[in-house]
């Protein structure tokens, strides 16, 4: 849905709205039809109930959060190019303080970076992913399903790196 100024019109009410147990869902405007949803009688949650405050690009901005399924299917997709593209790392931009950076990356940075980027990183006009994505769950889950279910800490024990030698795997 994107991210929105406070003092900026937004369309949260037409598009989020309390569920019969209190639980907001997502509503597709009327005027959208189905909006093109293929999967029968789904109903969209997003994964925090209300909106999520957060700067980006030195700008306060709302946004609610991305559904669990969005959360799954971008977990895959990033664990799947880190693995086809070897040179992609799955890690995101961080500031001096190991913090997720929330603003376009330094020129040189952004040549030299080959990690998972947001539009954001890229262009000072634009704010997605937004404040709501959880950049850490993400990339904690990515790291998991490309070592084996571990932490990528765990993975560097002295059996995690034997899990990927399928010699050694069977001996297990």
């Amino acid at each position: 849905m994107g991210a929105y100024r406070d003092n900026e019109e937004n369309p949260f009410d037409q598009w989020y709205a309390p569920d019969e147990k209190g639980n907001t869902r997502i509503t597709i405007p009327e005027n959208l039809g189905d909006g093109g949803i293929y999967t029968k009688n789904f109903v969209g949650h997003p994964a925090r109930p209300a909106p999520v405050r957060g700067v980006v690009q030195g700008t306060e901005l709302s946004q609610y959060d991305f559904t669990p399924q969005q959360y799954q299917a971008l977990i895959k997709l990033t664990a799947t190019l880190s693995r086809v593209f070897p040179k992609l790392t799955c890690d995101y931009p961080k500031d001096a303080n190991g913090k997720l950076l929330l603003e376009k990356m330094p020129h040189h940075d952004l040549e030299n970076y080959h990690g998972v980027l947001g539009h954001f990183h890229i262009q000072t006009n634009k704010t997605d992913p937004g404040p709501a994505f959880q950049w850490d769950y993400v990339i904690d889950h990515a790291q998991r399903l490309l070592n084996g279910g571990m932490s990528k800490e765990a993975n560097k024990t002295s059996r995690g790196h034997m899990r990927l030698n399928p010699e050694i795997t069977s001996e297990r």
